[in-house]
C-alpha cells in the first residue's frame, strides 16, 4: 500500500534523526570521558591506599630485623674475654676460643656471620673459620663500617661480601681497653632471608641505597639494577667502598608518566631494554639510619581495567539510552503512520465490504442448505451410536451372567461335596465330622454372599474395618476350600512358609477371595496341562509380607502386563470370565493399604506377588519362652 505522505515527511525526518544522532554521540562523547576520568582517580587512590599500608608493613619489617642485630656486636664487645682476644697475638688455644665464641653468637642470634676485626681491618677469628672460603685472614678495612668503629661509634653498611658473594647489612662496634680502641666486633645479617619472607602477589618492593641502586628486592631480575643511569662520581664511590664489587650496575628502563600529590609516582619499568614495559604507582619511605629507601611498586593493572570496566559500562548505559530513544521516535513515526494506514485502509475496507455483500448473501444461502444436510447426517450418526451401546449393553449383561456363573460354580460344588460328606458321616455316626463340614458349608455360602457384595469394587471402594489376621491360618483355609477343584484337575499346590506367626491388618473373607482368586486363575492357565504344579510361597522383606503365586503354564504376553488389572480385561475364552476377578483382587489389595502386581517368572509361567505391611507381634509373642 503507497503513502504518500510518509514521502513527504521523510526529508524532515531524516534531518532531525541525523542531529539527534550527532547529539547523542557527543554526549556518549563527554559521559566517557567524564567516567574515565573520574574512574581512573578512584581507583588509582584506592591502590595507592593498599600500597602505602603495604610500605607500612614492610618498612616495619626492616625496622624490626635490622634492630634485631643492632645491639648484638655492641654487647659482644662488652664481653670480658673479648678484649683480651685484641691484646696481644692469638696462640692457637685462643684463636680456637675465639672462633667458638662467633660461632655460639651465630647460632644464638641467627646472625649470617659474625667476626673480629684488628685495629688494622685485618679478620683474625669468624664464625666461618671452618668454611671453603672463611673471613679469616682477610683486611676490610675498606669498608666505612670498620672506618666508624675505629672512630668509636656505632659502624653501618650494606653491601655484597666481597668473600662470600652474598648480600648483607654489618654491623660494626669498637672494642676499647683503657680508652684506645683496640678493633671492632662485626655481625653481618642476611638480607635473602628477609627478602624471602616478602610474598608480594600484586605488588613488588625494593630497597635503594643513596645513589637508586635496588639492593633488595621481591623481583629477581630488578636486583642490582638502577632507577637510573648512574654518573661518575656515583661510580667512583661504590668502587672505593666495593659495595657492589664485579656486578654490572645496569639501569632499569623507566619511564615516569606523573607525580600523584607529593609522594606517589605513576611510572613504567622494562626489565630490559626494547621490552614491554608494565605500569607501577611507586610509594617510598625513607630509612636515614640504614641508610636505605623502601619502595612498594603497586601494579595499576587491576585500577586500569575497573577504569576500563566502568567506562565500558557507561558506554553501555549510552548505548541502551540511545536505543530507547531510538525505540520511543520509532514507536512515535510509526504511530503516525499507522493513523494515516488505518484511515486509508478504513476508506477500502468501506468498498470492499460493499463488494463483498452480494458474495456473503449467495454464501448464506449455500451455507444454510449444507447446515440442513449436516442436521441430518447427525441424527442418523446418533440413532446409529444409540443401537451400538445398546448391543454393547447386552454383550456385557451375558458377559456378567457368565463370570457370576464362574464366581459362584466353585463354592457350590464344595458346598455339594461338603453337604454328601455330611449325611455319609451322619448315618456312620460321626457327627463331629459331619458338623465340621456343615460348618464348612456355612463359611461357603457367607463367602458367596461377601463375593456379591464385591463384584463391582472397581467402580466403588469399600474401606471397611480391618483387624489383625494370621496370614497361615488364611492361606490354610482358603486351600482347603480350593481342595476338591485341586484334586479334580491333578494339581499339586507347595506351600513355603518359614514363619506362620506372621500377622497383616486385613478383612478375612475379602483376603481369601483375593489368594482363592490368583490361585484359581493359576488353574486356569495351567489347563490341559498334564502334571499341574502351584507354588505358594510366603517370606518377610523390609516390613513387608510378601505372598507370591506361581503357575507352569505359559506366561503373560508383555503387552498385556499393563492391562492385565483393568476391569474387563480377560485372556480367556468367551463365557469363561468377565474380567473381575483381578480387577476387584486389586481394589481389596489396595484396600489393605498393599500392593499387588505380576510377571513372568524366569523358569516359565507367571507370578503374581502380593504385598502387605506386616504387623507387629502382641508383646506376649514376642517375649522369649
Amino acid at each position: 500500500m503507497n503513502n504518500p505522505s510518509g514521502h513527504r515527511l521523510s526529508r524532515p525526518r531524516r534531518r532531525a534523526a541525523v542531529l539527534g544522532i550527532v547529539a547523542a554521540l557527543a554526549a556518549s562523547a563527554l559521559v566517557l570521558a567524564l567516567t574515565w576520568y573520574w574512574s581512573s582517580g578512584l581507583f588509582l587512590d584506592q591502590t595507592r591506599a593498599g600500597a602505602m599500608a603495604k610500605l607500612d608493613l614492610y618498612n616495619s619489617n626492616l625496622d624490626g630485623a635490622l634492630g634485631k642485630y643492632q645491639s648484638v656486636p655492641k654487647l659482644l664487645a662488652l664481653h670480658e674475654g673479648v678484649a683480651a682476644f685484641f691484646q696481644a697475638p692469638l696462640d692457637a688455644e685462643t684463636l680456637q676460643r675465639a672462633n667458638a665464641l662467633t660461632e655460639t653468637v651465630n647460632s644464638l642470634t641467627g646472625a649470617e656471620d659474625t667476626y673480629f676485626m684488628d685495629a688494622e681491618g685485618l679478620t683474625f677469628a669468624a664464625s666461618n673459620w671452618d668454611s671453603e672460603r672463611p673471613f679469616v685472614g682477610h683486611n676490610f678495612s675498606y669498608r666505612p663500617y670498620f672506618q666508624e668503629a675505629m672512630q668509636g661509634q656505632l659502624g653501618r653498611f650494606f653491601a655484597l661480601g666481597t668473600t662470600s658473594g652474598r648480600r648483607g647489612y654489618y654491623f660494626a662496634s669498637p672494642v676499647f681497653q683503657n680508652n684506645e680502641i683496640l678493633g671492632a666486633v662485626v655481625v653481618k645479617v642476611s638480607l635473602t632471608d628477609i627478602e624471602a619472607a616478602w610474598t608480594a602477589d600484586e605488588e613488588k618492593v625494593i630497597v635503594t641505597d643513596p645513589h637508586g641502586v635496588i639492593f633488595v628486592s621481591s623481583h629477581a631480575a630488578w636486583r642490582f639494577r638502577s632507577l637510573a643511569p648512574l654518573s661518575d662520581e656515583a661510580l667512583q664511590e661504590i668502587a672505593e667502598n666495593r659495595r657492589y664489587q664485579s656486578v654490572d650496575l645496569r639501569p632499569l628502563e623507566v619511564v615516569e608518566q606523573q607525580s600523584i600529590g607529593e609522594g606517589p609516582r605513576l611510572i613504567r619499568i622494562a626489565d630490559e631494554p626494547g621490552a614491554q614495559k608494565a605500569e607501577y604507582l611507586m610509594v617510598s619511605r625513607a630509612m636515614p639510619e640504614a641508610g636505605w629507601t623502601v619502595s612498594v611498586l603497586a601494579s595499576t593493572h587491576l585500577a586500569r581495567s575497573q577504569s576500563i570496566t566502568a567506562t565500558l559500562v557507561a558506554a553501555l548505559a549510552c548505548l541502551i539510552t540511545f536505543l530507547i530513544a531510538t525505540l520511543v521516535w520509532q514507536r512515535r513515526s510509526r504511530l503516525v503512520e499507522r493513523i494515516d494506514y488505518q484511515r486509508r485502509a478504513s476508506e477500502e475496507l468501506e468498498q470492499r465490504v460493499e463488494e463483498r455483500t452480494a458474495d456473503l448473501t449467495s454464501a448464506n444461502a449455500q451455507l444454510e442448505r449444507e447446515i440442513g444436510e449436516r442436521e441430518a447426517a447427525e441424527a442418523e450418526l446418533r440413532q446409529a451410536q444409540d443401537d451400538l451401546i445398546q448391543a454393547g449393553k447386552l454383550a456385557a449383561l451375558g458377559q456378567m451372567s457368565a463370570a457370576l456363573s464362574h464366581e459362584f460354580n466353585q463354592p457350590l460344588a464344595a458346598i455339594r461335596s461338603y453337604a454328601d460328606n455330611a449325611r455319609l458321616l451322619i448315618e456312620r455316626n460321626r457327627d463331629r465330622e459331619a458338623g465340621e463340614n456343615l460348618q464348612r458349608i456355612r463359611d461357603l455360602t457367607a463367602r458367596m454372599a461377601e463375593i456379591s457384595k464385591h463384584l463391582m469394587t472397581f467402580a466403588r471402594k469399600p474401606r471397611r474395618e480391618l483387624r489383625p489376621l494370621v496370614l497361615a491360618e488364611v492361606l490354610d483355609d482358603t486351600l482347603d476350600f480350593l481342595r476338591i477343584r485341586l484334586e479334580r484337575a491333578g494339581a499339586t499346590v507347595s506351600l513355603e512358609q518359614p514363619d506362620r506367626s506372621l500377622r497383616v491388618r486385613a478383612g478375612r473373607v475379602r483376603l481369601q477371595h483375593v489368594i482363592l482368586n490368583l490361585v484359581s486363575n493359576a488353574l486356569d492357565a495351567m489347563e490341559g496341562a498334564e502334571e499341574p504344579k502351584i507354588e505358594v510361597a510366603v517370606r518377610e522383606t523390609a516390613g513387608r509380607v510378601v505372598v507370591s503365586v506361581r503357575d507352569h503354564g505359559p506366561g503373560i504376553e508383555a503387552a498385556q502386563i499393563g492391562s492385565i488389572f483393568d476391569p474387563f480385561f480377560t485372556t480367556k475364552d468367551v463365557g469363561k470370565g468377565l474380567g473381575l476377578g483381578l480387577s476387584i483382587s486389586y481394589n481389596i489389595v489396595k484396600d489393605f493399604e498393599g500392593s499387588i502386581r505380576v510377571e513372568n517368572h524366569p523358569g516359565g509361567g507367571a507370578v503374581f506377588i502380593v504385598e502387605l505391611p506386616l504387623l507387629a507381634q502382641p508383646e506376649a509373642v514376642l517375649e522369649p519362652a
